[in-house]
């Protein structure tokens, strides 16, 4: 009679964690008591932490770009942890089991109670893949627009932008913090940072009498020595955006759309310019405008003028003239 071994089953109620063989011996082999596992717990995690200071020091000190240096830096902090937590399961795996049924009713209820933080933790893994979204991008979620400043396990924070403290879209110096699964469920509006161009418009009116094909010459010039200005960065950042997705911008160099107003000629300029420098290029293309219209005599920028008449004063009183 042939006699086949029965291996036994582990209980509901236990843990098998099952080590490579190389480290279960080694463990084995110079620990033999729990304190002696607490005691090399502790001393691998004072030499983990000091080495993490030191390679942080070192990417302080060597690396120039402030969002890389910031990524990197928050890079040795997870691998770090991350370490330390492969660490503590080689050398208490042991300890755990037994409470297989415990650890399951444990997972179960912070799963229940902290949902906002698990599916924070899924967004900030969405995050860190190729979501787009890093240190430095511009982003606007639910109306609160902001530079990414930090990504962190279960939020992201921004340094605002424009909102109701600030003209314009410039930074108001307030942080604002964003779970992280709210960049799962809502609608995200954003510009990475390795194209952070943007299209941006001035639109001005020229009198009809006046000459606005030598307007629209000037427009024209302004903005393409702007466009010079940026065009190596423009070409290398969106010729990676039509690599990662399907799609193909016709054209990156300025134009200039020309329409019948009510008073005019209306003059739209369209150019590229960096998502945060899109203010200071508005107010470079208007004092340029400014400064050439003045010296053609034969161009002008259209404004409106009314007069005001008080009802029985015969003639004219006064005149008012403001500028769209």
């Amino acid at each position: 009679m042939i006699q086949v071994p029965i291996r036994s089953v582990p209980t509901p109620d236990s843990i098998q964690l099952v080590l490579p063989e190389a480290i279960e011996r080694w463990r084995d082999l110079y620990f033999q008591d729990l304190g002696q596992k607490v005691v090399a717990f502790v001393a691998f995690a004072t030499f983990l932490y000091y080495l993490a200071r030191f390679a942080q020091r070192q990417i302080s000190t060597n690396i120039e770009d402030i969002n890389r240096r910031h990524t990197l830096r928050k890079a040795v902090s997870y691998g770090f942890s991350i370490l330390l937590l492969l660490f503590a399961v080689a050398l208490f795996a042991e300890s755990l089991t037994g409470v297989g049924a415990v650890l399951a009713l444990l997972v179960a209820g912070v799963a229940l109670a902290l949902q906002d933080v698990l599916r924070s933790v899924v967004g900030w893994i969405y995050i860190s893949s190729r979501s787009g979204i890093e240190v430095g991008s511009r982003i606007e979620v639910g109306g609160v627009m902001g530079d990414v400043i930090d990504i962190g396990v279960l939020k992201t924070t921004l340094m605002e932008v424009g909102g109701p403290l600030v003209y314009g879209r410039q930074s108001t110096g307030r942080l604002v913090t964003l779970p992280n699964y709210r960049l799962l469920s809502d609608t995200v509006l954003g510009s990475n940072v390795w194209n952070p161009f943007v299209w941006q418009e001035v639109q001005l009116t020229v009198p009809f009498q006046s000459d606005w094909r030598r307007a629209e010459e000037i427009l024209r010039s302004i903005a393409d020595e702007m466009h010079e200005e940026i065009a190596h960065d423009l070409r290398s950042g969106f010729a990676r955006l039509e690599r990662r997705y399907a799609f193909k911008y016709p054209t990156l160099t300025p134009i200039v759309y020309v329409s019948l107003g009510t008073s005019g000629v209306d003059l739209t300029l369209r150019f590229l310019t960096h998502v945060r420098r899109r203010r200071g290029s508005v107010d470079r293309v208007t004092r340029e405008v400014l400064a050439r219209f003045a010296e053609e005599p034969n161009v002008r920028i259209e404004y409106a003028t009314y007069r005001v008449y008080r009802h029985g004063e015969e003639g004219e009183v006064g005149a008012r003239t403001g500028e769209e």
